[in-house]
């Protein structure tokens, strides 16, 4: 089954097509962008790599340009609903007919030309080509994994961000910091500007990787007086490391602080109801952030309501957690890699089991008082199936 074939409306038959053959290269793309005029080259392409905070940064960033009066293109991943999220112009997503229509050129193109996309190498390749149309004034464009062998590696940036580097993917992307940063700092390309908020060992890495491509490197500093719209402790880590990519793109501070000031990214330490709020912490460093984050709220009792995938470290989580002293509802997203819930549960000192996503997070509704927060996460998949379903549960 191809991108071309799916219900773009189905998460499902999405992830089908995701999981499918996974290859790490650039061959292929670099093929195939060849076959129909490299639309890579004709724009200009801010590159963000990184473990967490990218698409806030991407967000971040696109926000400033539009508050500029800049057309703005802006390309991330995983979705949250729908796949369409992926590719934005101008704030607003793709369409369906330009999704089908497109996908539908790149299946036909490979027919005729023996290449084979893989799904994330299908949507880089439709983005190019879909801002090129767009005649845009910058794309915002987010790596799927790692850097060095990504998709969206292709292109020659005007200035490349990585944010920070933690242990993910280590299947991947190799077992330590230094092997993590040396792949993700492999969107570094010569004589280009990098910003990154990037410490310690990852930082040293970067630095050496931007040295030997004679690249200048500026470290973000963190600024602490931004006003934003994303909440969470760890947005004004994002927000300096937007900052700084903009200061060096020309941008005037003021229209920077507005842009910022406006940025929204759906499912980051966001709030659907006063007492419930959903955030899309998907491995330990992600929920390291989400716990100094709660830690600064004020509330009764915690209700955390979580399912993870399998590939994540699941006891590190879990530990980060317990520091709360939280009642833990465990369940699952409706997708094949969620880890199982039972599992997930010895983890815990005191769990209960709700394997239904939707019904853990009705139960969780049912059991707090007015004064407990309820907190989802674990997993962009998890929160992606719980916010319509919220929505739709409150306003009934």
């Amino acid at each position: 089954m191809k991108l071309a074939d799916i219900d773009i409306n189905s998460i499902e038959e999405v992830l089908l097509v995701e999981r499918k053959a996974k290859t790490f290269g650039l061959e292929n793309i670099k093929k195939f962008l060849n076959i129909i005029g490299n639309p890579e080259r004709k724009i200009k392409i801010i590159h963000i790599a990184g473990t967490n905070g990218k698409g806030s940064v991407c967000a971040m960033i696109s926000s400033v340009l539009d508050e500029a009066g800049f057309k703005v293109g802006m390309f991330t991943s995983p979705h949250l609903m729908k796949v369409n999220e992926r590719i934005r112009f101008d704030g607003k997503l793709i369409s369906n007919i330009d999704f089908k229509r497109i996908a539908d050129f790149i299946y036909e193109t490979e027919k005729k030309n023996n290449v084979s996309l893989t799904f994330f190498e299908t949507l880089t390749a439709m983005a190019f080509i879909y801002f090129n149309e767009k005649k845009l004034d910058y794309a915002v464009m987010e790596t799927g994994m790692g850097g060095r062998l990504d998709a969206t590696n292709v292109a020659k940036p005007i200035i490349s961000v990585i944010t920070n580097i933690g242990l993910e993917h280590r299947d991947v992307l190799g077992n330590t910091i230094k092997d993590i940063a040396k792949e993700k700092a492999g969107i570094i390309k010569s004589n280009t500007t990098v910003v990154t908020s990037a410490k310690g060992k990852a930082l040293s890495v970067i630095e050496d990787i931007a040295e030997k491509h004679n690249s200048r490197i500026i470290v973000a500093k963190k600024i602490r007086n931004i006003e934003l719209k994303l909440k969470g402790e760890y947005q004004k880590e994002n927000a300096s490391t937007a900052f700084a990519a903009l200061k060096e793109l020309g941008m005037n501070e003021d229209i920077i602080l507005m842009g910022l000031k406006r940025a929204y990214w759906p499912g980051r330490f966001e709030f659907i109801k006063k007492n419930i709020l959903l955030d899309c912490a998907h491995n330990p460093d992600g929920i390291k952030a989400l716990v100094k984050s709660i830690k600064k709220l004020d509330y009764s009792n915690l209700i955390v309501v979580i399912g993870v995938m399998k590939d994540k470290n699941i006891k590190s989580i879990a530990k980060k957690l317990e520091k709360l002293n939280p009642n833990v509802i465990v369940t699952k997203a409706n997708v094949s890699r969620s880890r199982e819930p039972e599992e997930i549960s010895g983890y815990f000192e005191n769990a209960e089991v709700i394997p239904d996503l939707k019904n853990a997070v009705k139960y969780a509704i049912e059991k707090a008082n007015h004064d407990d927060l309820i907190v989802i996460t674990g997993s962009i998949f998890v929160v992606g199936e719980a916010y319509p379903f919220i929505t739709k549960h409150l306003n009934k």
